[in-house]
């Protein structure tokens, strides 16, 4: 386990360990996690640029002044796209590559709390899978050539199921055989069942975040990724509760609200620990740890002498030290015995490479392109 006070020290290294002008990309940068790990970010940084994309103008202006406010010799630009129509993602991408040339830190918590199998966009993806999974793996693989000419740090975080991977539809990647049919728009009518499904869900989709990040790290080993799990973090997502209308959204704000206030992360500690995980070399790519291209210069701040705690190179998702690609939890502890177990017969059932066909055909299916 990795202290909250060793990660505030690593944090406080920013600017001795990493070069000025760091250029970051925070997606779902608007509320919440996204928006905590931003300012962490920009406050520890030297002349940082930042792009930040959601949904809420509105948000954006209070969030420019107060990044400005935080660091006035960094630069802020926000972008506005409803990130579940990779049509929207696409359009992202381009607007980043016509401005910057590379990009060091890749930061995505966009998601949703919406669990109907009713419920797909209009490039016919189910709604829950088109948010947490299609939309941030299509804006690696669109960014990730930017990321792998970044000097100083290359990462890509995305904030969602580390450490709860599970058992994988493999006959519906979507995610929709994982929830039940309801015409009005909820997830199940039964309060325990519907409350089951969201564990398998997430399960599914943690599992599929993980694997595509593994087949990402084939294509880019000077790249490391981390697949993290925020704990219980009190966002704005209990806004949009209405939207989703559904009983087992009742069930988690019941529960939330008894044991809530024991085991929530407040959201600016939960920033904290993001950061740390974008900007450790706890978290080094596969090259920059043991045989192969160096580019230790990429892999973040090193811990002071000796190395021991937060500065222990981390175990990856193949249970190797310093494989690349890391699924932790919100304390920095990588996945257990029995889910790095299930993952492995993931591999074994050949599922990293057929969900990568998957998620390709998809790709081309709606945009007409693996990548732009």
């Amino acid at each position: 386990m990795v202290t909250l006070e060793q990660m505030r020290d690593s944090n406080s290294r920013i600017p001795e360990c990493l070069p000025a002008s760091l250029v970051a990309v925070f997606v779902g940068g608007t509320s919440g996690i996204g928006e905590s790990t931003m300012k962490q970010f920009v406050k520890h940084t030297v002349q940082p640029r930042v792009y930040f994309v959601g949904r809420s103008e509105r948000a954006a202006t209070r969030i420019t002044a107060e990044l400005t406010s935080l660091n006035p010799a960094g630069e802020y630009t926000f972008i506005r796209a409803d990130l579940s129509l990779l049509e929207n993602v696409d359009s992202v991408c381009h607007e980043i590559k016509s401005r910057e040339p590379l990009i060091n830190l890749l930061f995505l918590t966009p998601g949703t709390i919406i669990t109907s199998s009713m419920k797909e966009t209009a490039e016919a993806l189910y709604y829950p899978t088109a948010v947490t999974y299609y939309a941030r793996v299509r804006l690696i693989v669109n960014l990730l050539p930017l990321l792998q000419k970044a000097t100083g740090l290359r990462r890509v975080v995305t904030v969602y199921g580390g450490t709860k991977e599970g058992a994988l539809c493999a006959s519906d990647f979507s995610g929709r055989c994982l929830c039940p049919p309801n015409p009005t728009g909820g997830g199940s009518t039964n309060t325990t069942a519907a409350a089951g499904v969201q564990v398998q869900l997430r399960a599914h989709t943690s599992s599929m975040m993980t694997l595509a990040l593994e087949s990402l790290a084939l294509e880019a080993p000077d790249v490391s990724f981390v697949h993290s799990f925020p704990g219980f973090v009190r966002t704005s997502h209990g806004r949009n509760v209405r939207a989703a209308s559904s009983s087992s959204v009742g069930l988690l704000k019941a529960v939330m609200k008894i044991v809530g206030p024991i085991v929530a992360v407040p959201v600016a500690e939960a920033g904290e620990r993001q950061l740390f995980f974008a900007t450790s070399a706890r978290f080094p790519a596969r090259y920059a740890y043991g045989a192969g291209v160096d580019v230790a210069d990429t892999a973040g701040v090193a811990p002071p002498p000796p190395a021991v705690g937060g500065g222990v190179v981390a175990k990856g998702t193949d249970a190797r030290i310093g494989s690349g690609v890391y699924s932790v939890n919100f304390d920095g502890e990588a996945q257990a015995e029995k889910v790095e177990e299930a993952v492995q017969m993931l591999r074994d059932d050949d599922l990293v490479r057929r969900l990568w066909l998957h998620t390709v055909g998809e790709f081309v299916r709606v945009t007409g392109s693996e990548f732009v």
